[in-house]
């Protein structure tokens, strides 16, 4: 009988079954939220994405007999952003991520949710304080001298109440929501379920990993939980912005700040949106909208740390046409790697350069060898093209950057988290200063960062730090090879692998196996010198000196460089005059 349930007859069979009874084996732990979700749905037009993913059983039999029409004046990006907002913060806060992301949505359903807005009803006042006791071990009357029970604003992770420290201080006190750790941990166990599902049963699943997905975005929203997390992230922009008189990143009180209780000084200024009240104030609209670019283009080409959702909420103008920024949450940091690729993007670009425009998209992460195709090339000299024949007065980051969210829509190619938010944060950026003042040059404001940044880049220092990382992976290379040479001889010792070969065919194995050698030998000799030379420019720009003279030390590294040069050329040639 054993024998027979493992036969090749019955194995499909049982495969089958259990592939039907996995989506109820997942549900089975919240069964009464997924069944919230299948009605939710269901409701707003999606039955036939419930029938996809087997959760359709999870309807009244009522329901999933007679088909709900769907509204004529809603559109589908329209009952998706209302069926996000009617299932809570969870899904709010994906609904927001998954506007970031243009190669996994069209263009319509990106602006809807864009549209989303995670302001939800208040939560009482006695909840709240009793949060902040229990947090911060002490009563709300020891902790403030003040507390304002009318919540200045509520949004779907917790709300804000003004406050007054002991000292007289005006801050700003964030409370999480009663129960939300919870609420938001079974959502995401039932997304990482549903993405399981979508990953084996839809087009969309053979495209992307789904899995990893989730799990990326679970990962940020329990990051985002944590408010000591923002807090640190407070800190270091205020450290960032320190000598930057134009930007006022508010203090974090720590005495008044717990996992779910955020203090913060409060900043007393217009919305960065209340033109009329600019104008009323006195305010240089030019100069503001100056300063909010430059507020981003510090986050990125100095600082490699920026405002994951900077929108206007997030951003006010203070006296002296200061931006003051809060809500740091989200915050991504940017890798120099990536900082270069965007620069290099920029560069190939104004050059009209085509290839290098690919290789840059390479470096991004947004192409790889397999995309690369006639038709993308065509699509990226297109994109070139409309760059270059217009003067940069009459570009935009958004036109720049909607052209690119094309290219990647129109060739299924996948964007990198980071990149995404940070094109999105450069596009909100930018519409923000433009709407402060329509004249607005964003290319002449960014062009001495991205000078300099291109400067530190290619410096001698960088060039030091690329130099190690190259030596250190020859180094892993170079220990890794005798196991691998061991392995390989092993297989030939055991029969496993075979070499067929005629005498001229041994004969240039054993001359490649010399080369190779002699070139690893003289790569590493010019290795040498190359870091020998960065850290002689590094050593003259700081005045390091001791003993040698600065020109015989750098001559004789010159020497050195170029003596390895020559012999590795002619060690090249007469290998090749020997095949």
């Amino acid at each position: 009988m054993l024998s027979w349930f493992r036969s090749s007859e019955v194995r499909p069979v049982l495969d089958r079954m259990e592939a039907a009874m996995w989506p109820l084996v997942r549900q089975a732990r919240y069964l009464g939220r997924y069944r919230q979700i299948a009605h939710v749905f269901w409701s707003y037009g999606f039955g036939y994405l419930l029938d996809q993913l087997g959760l359709t059983a999870l309807l009244s039999l009522p329901r999933r007999i007679v088909r709900r029409p769907i509204p004529d004046r809603l559109s589908g990006p329209e009952r998706l952003r209302l069926a996000l907002t009617a299932l809570g913060p969870t899904f709010v806060k994906l609904g927001q991520a998954l506007s970031t992301r243009p190669d996994l949505l069209p263009p319509a359903w990106i602006e809807e949710l864009n549209r989303l807005q995670d302001t939800v009803p208040s939560f009482p006042v006695d909840i709240a304080i009793a949060t902040i006791e229990a947090e911060l071990e002490l009563p709300i009357a020891t902790l403030f001298r003040s507390f304002e029970r009318e919540p200045m604003a509520a949004a779907s992770l917790g709300q804000v109440h003004a406050a007054e420290l002991p000292d007289g201080t005006q801050v700003v006190v964030k409370v999480q929501r009663p129960d939300i750790q919870q609420t938001v941990a079974i959502d995401l166990a039932i997304l990482a379920e549903l993405a399981a599902l979508a990953q084996e049963r839809t087009a969309l699943g053979e495209q992307y990993d789904l899995v990893e997905l989730a799990w990326e975005f679970g990962a940020t929203l329990r990051a985002e939980l944590d408010y000591r997390r923002e807090g640190r992230n407070a800190d270091r922009f205020r450290a960032n912005f320190a000598g930057n008189p134009h930007v006022c990143i508010p203090r974090i009180f720590w005495s008044h700040t717990s996992a779910r209780v955020l203090t913060s000084e409060r900043l007393f200024g217009l919305k960065i949106t209340d033109i009329a009240g600019m104008d009323a104030a006195g305010m240089d609209r030019k100069r503001l909208a100056r300063h909010s670019m430059e507020l981003i283009l510090q986050e990125i080409f100095t600082d490699g740390f920026f405002q994951g959702d900077p929108h206007p909420g997030n951003l006010f103008a203070l006296p002296g046409e200061v931006i003051g920024a809060v809500d740091f949450g989200q915050a991504v940091t940017l890798d120099r790697d990536m900082t270069g690729s965007l620069l290099l993007l920029l560069e190939a670009t104004t050059r009209r350069d085509t290839d290098g425009t690919i290789r840059a998209l390479q470096r991004l992460g947004l192409v790889t060898q397999r995309d690369i195709s006639s038709g993308l090339r065509r699509d990226v000299q297109r994109f070139v093209d409309h760059v270059v024949d217009r003067s940069l007065a009459e570009l935009s980051a958004r036109e720049m950057g909607e052209e690119l969210l094309a290219l990647v829509q129109r060739h299924r190619l996948r964007m990198p988290a980071p990149l995404a938010l940070l094109l999105k944060a450069i596009i909100m950026m930018e519409g923000t200063g433009v709407q402060i003042d329509p004249q607005l040059d964003v290319f002449a404001i960014a062009r001495p960062y991205a000078a300099r940044a291109m400067v530190e880049l290619n410096g001698p220092e960088a060039q030091m730090r690329h130099a190690l990382r190259e030596l250190e992976d020859l180094r892993v290379a170079m220990f890794a090879m005798p196991h691998q040479l061991g392995a390989v001889l092993q297989r030939l010792s055991d029969g496993e692998l075979r070499v067929q070969t005629h005498d001229v065919e041994a004969r240039r194995l054993a001359t490649a196996f010399s080369l190779a050698g002699t070139r690893v030998a003289l790569g590493l000799v010019v290795l040498s010198a190359t870091i020998g030379l960065a850290l002689l420019a590094i050593a003259a720009a700081v005045g390091g000196w001791q003993g040698i003279p600065v020109l015989v030390a750098a001559a004789a590294g010159l020497a050195a460089l170029l003596s390895a040069g020559a012999a590795l050329f002619i060690s090249v040639m007469r290998g090749a005059g020997e095949r």
